[in-house]
């Protein structure tokens, strides 16, 4: 058994088949999956994407649900789309403070968890026009009022520090590629999902097990529905695994 966890917001949504078919060639194993996603996810507080609200990814139940500590393979953990709290006025220091207590909660889960943490796309946020910021962050994030320079310098500082928490904690920071982003800054582009998410796995240093052509199939392309969630004011539950294949469960928080 492969256990899998999956921090993270938009990219980590868009990306879901890609992800999984990833995850597949990364590992031979069955694969049992806890994601914490969601568009315009936060990792500080509940956040608000049209009419459905998530908790934050700090403190959702997935830190009380995880499998035990049993099985021999070591587990795999992403974290990643750091950037979202900055456009919710937070500043790079709390932000990177959840990212220490959620590195500081796997490890004490499973000390010998692998784990990765991306930076932020500072490159092509660097390189955006004044023009393109405008309406990226009117479409993506319609109440953000955040200046450029702003929520560039807030970036920088960001990634600095999730470099540094990384380094410090003994886990892998790996660096998104500038051409993998087009008018949108901060998603990236459909023609680079695979290539992108395989650079992030490889963090893991996990001798690839699987394979392109193998027979195994994650037939679901549903997004995986979260255990707690808020839809027009009213709470829904969900019960976890949300998804079930027989090579493969995905639950979501």
């Amino acid at each position: 058994m492969q256990d899998v966890v999956l921090l993270g917001a938009s990219n980590l949504v868009l990306s879901w088949p890609t992800v999984m078919s990833s995850l597949r060639r990364l590992s031979a194993a069955p694969l049992r999956v806890n994601v914490a996603m969601g568009m315009g996810r936060s990792y500080i507080k509940t956040s608000a994407f049209w009419f459905r609200r998530l908790p934050s990814i700090q403190e959702c139940q997935l830190w009380n649900l995880l499998p035990p500590a049993a099985a021999a393979v070591p587990p795999v953990v992403l974290i990643t789309d750091l950037g979202n709290d900055i456009v919710y006025l937070f500043e790079p220091e709390e932000i990177a403070a959840s990212v220490r207590e959620c590195i500081a909660k796997v490890q004490r889960w499973r000390p010998d968890a692998k784990v990765v943490v991306t930076g932020l796309p500072l490159a092509s946020l660097m390189g955006i026009s004044k023009p393109r910021f405008v309406v990226a962050r009117t479409v993506l994030f319609p109440s953000c009022t955040l200046s450029q320079r702003i929520a560039v310098d807030r970036s920088v500082e960001l990634d600095q520090r999730a470099r540094k928490i990384a380094a410090d904690s003994g886990v892998n920071f790996i660096e998104p590629d500038a051409h993998w982003y087009g008018m949108d800054p901060i998603h990236v582009l459909a023609k680079y999902r695979a290539e992108a998410f395989s650079k992030y796995f490889a963090g893991f240093g996990l001798a690839q097990s699987g394979s392109a052509d193998d027979p195994r199939k994650f037939t679901t392309r549903r997004l995986p529905t979260a255990a707690e969630r808020i839809i027009f004011g009213r709470r829904k539950a969900v019960r976890q695994p949300v998804i079930s294949e027989p090579d493969c469960t995905v639950s979501a928080w």
